[in-house]
């Protein structure tokens, strides 16, 4: 039973992902979506239950009515809205349309904090990406940071820490906006980790 216990939580989290990825395909609206407004970049990231208006610091809450669109959170607004060839148009209360195009979700930004733990153990840990490929992580509450670096190739984020060159490896899952790591070097098992924006 010791043995086939890894793979049976590696397929369970598979299917919770497939689920919810399908789940979230039905609104379209659950996308990334960049246009611009007042000559500057506009860029809204959905996701299940909240959003983010990027370059603000804290993740936002919608509500959806009729063609209306309710954010409310570090940025606040009402706008009507719809959709036309695979855009996304937002009519502002002054009568200006935005036009706004759906970008793939592997270009959301990673940047920022990420907690969670592991399925196993219930391990909490913190990671923190920075630009530059600058990265730390420490185990949680309040355990030292171990500082490294770390590279993305599409889906699949190395880590490496120092001194010592320890090298963790994490699949970036856009649609349920999560990192999965399999087993890190303490054998916690599968260890997932979700962006956090306060």
């Amino acid at each position: 039973m010791g043995r086939s216990m890894p793979r049976t939580l590696t397929l369970l989290a598979a299917a919770g992902l497939l689920l919810t990825a399908a789940a979230q395909s039905d609104n379209p609206l659950l996308k990334r979506w960049v246009g611009t407004h007042d000559n500057r970049p506009l860029v809204l990231d959905f996701y299940g239950d909240s959003m983010v208006v990027v370059n603000d610091e804290y993740v936002d809450g919608y509500s959806l009515g009729d063609r209306q669109l309710s954010v409310y959170g570090d940025t606040s607004f009402t706008v009507k809205y719809w959709f036309t060839l695979d855009r996304l148009l937002l009519e502002t209360g002054d009568g200006t349309v935005v036009t706004m195009s759906a970008q793939d979700a592997l270009a959301r930004p990673m940047f920022g904090t990420w907690r969670g733990s592991a399925i196993s153990s219930g391990r909490r840990i913190e990671l923190w990406l920075g630009r530059g490929g600058v990265a730390r992580w420490r185990p949680l509450p309040g355990g030292g940071w171990t500082g490294g670096e770390w590279d993305r190739t599409s889906r699949t984020i190395t880590f490496t820490w120092l001194p010592d060159s320890t090298v963790w490896t994490a699949q970036y899952d856009p649609p349920g906006g999560a990192l999965l790591f399999e087993s890190l070097p303490s054998e916690d098992g599968i260890v997932v980790l979700r962006h956090v924006y306060r």
